[in-house]
């Protein structure tokens, strides 16, 4: 075995009723090195970190840590071993310090058991020191942001002297600014030898920060490539979904209607300011800036979450008020939240009941629900945006990010919007998912749908719009037709760089 090799797999197999989940997976982990796994949602990279750290037995298999064989019963022997795992939901204690956050459930303690106050933060200020964190140890950690918050939880990975550390999706709530730091913590890890299994969504992150990349497909290893300069995102794409994709943004001609939605000079103050735009039926307008924009405040207050100080809207030509998201609503506007968890969805309750939510109303008779209707209808929309469930019934939180994604698309599409507004709609969610709801996007626009999106993924807004707004700290700094711009020009824009391009030509 390669002395360099810090963890090994060969022939895992993880078995749940009915499916395999992983199918003979070889895999392996280098001292300071990342290697990088990528994957559709439920391709297997998930359950083989469960597997790495004692959360799943494997059933098949071979595993060892440092040249031995190794059994994990539990992730606290993972943990002793020395793996650790950072996971996308964070799991910081918001009213203790960042010391206490640091060390949880590994305080230092006296010769009397008692917690040595003088060695937690003294080697709190160390960690704190290694990953560049100009930050006190007592800072209370809801004071925080969520990158000092990520880590926070690297740190604690490296307080327990981790020699693997796996991060899942570790830069989903991170600005680039952040993400940059990030990567300089695990290029700093790097130089000591620790052995990092890197999970991501974002393949130029991949292509980026790799030594090594990995990609899944129903339960089983495709491929290892080195990283090198012949691996393309074309390339791991392919692997990824079987096939090679033409035409990913799936975008087509449509002959654009009438002016659907306009908005005048909408204020909110302290937030954004004069914000004045167009969208036509069968137009899919961009909406594109760095974090703090004002990008997604400007469709809440469109939807009647937030209150508009000046502007006017107007739908179909017609003056509109929209005070609350019922009348936002009532106008023909549909709304898809940026985070689907939190505000998109009721996780605890049932695919069909998230999906029917805004039509129950209309398929209840005398105020009660009829099931084989809604059972009906729902079932269509299930088909359509082939949303992956074992059944209706099956509850929301358990389903893969880009199939809770299409259930709260689909919960706005059974109102038949004149307007559809997605805000973030592919963030954390693969390939796979990706491709089918640009494919809808182009869909709808060509049913004579107005769809807006804000996207923080510059590709992608130049692959699906048709025009892009480009805001920056709460103001409108272009209005760019997709014919006459560029990466370069959209991304001036969004720095406040330039005029407005209709100003200008």
């Amino acid at each position: 075995m390669d002395q360099n090799v810090i963890l090994e797999v060969k022939g895992i197999s993880k078995y749940f009723p009915g499916v395999q989940a992983l199918g003979g997976v070889d895999l392996d982990i280098k001292k300071g090195e990342v290697h990088s796994i990528v994957g559709e949602n439920g391709a297997g990279k998930s359950t083989l970190m469960k597997v790495l750290t004692g959360v799943y037995k494997r059933d098949e298999g071979e595993y060892y840590f440092e040249g031995k064989p190794a059994v994990f019963h539990n992730i606290h022997q993972s943990i002793e071993m020395g793996i650790s795992c950072i996971y996308q939901e964070l799991t910081i204690v918001p009213m203790l310090d960042v010391a206490r956050n640091l060390f949880l459930g590994n305080l230092p303690v006296n010769r009397y058991g008692l917690v040595d106050y003088k060695k937690l933060y003294q080697d709190a200020q160390e960690v704190l020191s290694l990953l560049g964190m100009d930050l006190s140890p007592k800072t209370i950690a809801k004071d925080l942001s969520v990158a000092q918050h990520q880590m926070i939880e690297i740190g604690r990975a490296v307080s327990r002297k981790a020699k693997v550390i796996i991060m899942d999706e570790p830069t989903s709530s991170l600005t680039d600014n952040e993400t940059a730091i990030l990567f300089r913590v695990i290029r700093s890890l790097k130089e000591k030898g620790i052995g990092i299994f890197y999970i991501s969504h974002k393949l130029e992150e991949i292509t980026q920060i790799s030594d090594r990349i990995s990609v899944f497909r129903d339960g089983k290893k495709i491929i290892t490539f080195a990283n090198d300069r012949s691996v393309s995102q074309d390339m791991i794409i392919g692997h990824m979904i079987g096939r090679k994709i033409e035409n990913y943004y799936n975008k087509q001609k449509v002959e654009k209607g009438g002016i659907a939605l306009e908005a005048r000079g909408l204020t909110r103050k302290g937030v954004f300011e004069d914000i004045s735009f167009q969208v036509r039926r069968g137009e899919v307008l961009g909406f594109f800036g760095l974090v703090g924009a004002g990008r997604s405040e400007v469709m809440t207050a469109l939807m009647g979450i937030e209150k508009l100080d000046a502007g006017e809207i107007y739908i179909d030509g017609k003056k509109r008020k929209l005070n609350s998201p019922a009348e936002a609503i009532s106008a023909g506007i549909g709304f898809v939240p940026e985070d689907r968890r939190q505000q998109g969805l009721i996780l605890r309750l049932s695919v069909k009941f998230n999906a029917m939510i805004v039509k129950m109303n209309e398929t209840a008779r005398f105020g009660i629900t009829r099931d084989r209707e809604e059972n009906r209808i729902a079932n269509e929309f299930k088909e359509y945006l082939d949303i992956k469930t074992p059944s209706l019934g099956k509850t929301a939180g358990d389903l893969s990010g880009g199939n809770q994604q299409k259930v709260v698309i689909a919960k706005w599409l059974m109102m038949s919007p004149k307007i559809l507004i997605l805000d973030e709609p592919t963030r954390g969610i693969d390939v796979g998912a990706k491709t089918e709801i640009y494919r809808l996007i182009n869909e709808l626009a060509a049913k004579g749908v107005a769809v807006i999106v804000i996207s923080s993924e510059l590709p992608e807004v130049l692959g699906l719009s048709d025009r892009i707004i480009t805001m920056s700290e709460g103001r409108m700094t272009g209005d760019l037709d997709i014919e006459k711009c560029s990466s370069q020009t959209v991304m001036e824009a969004a720095l406040g760089g330039r005029k407005n391009e209709r100003e200008r030509t």
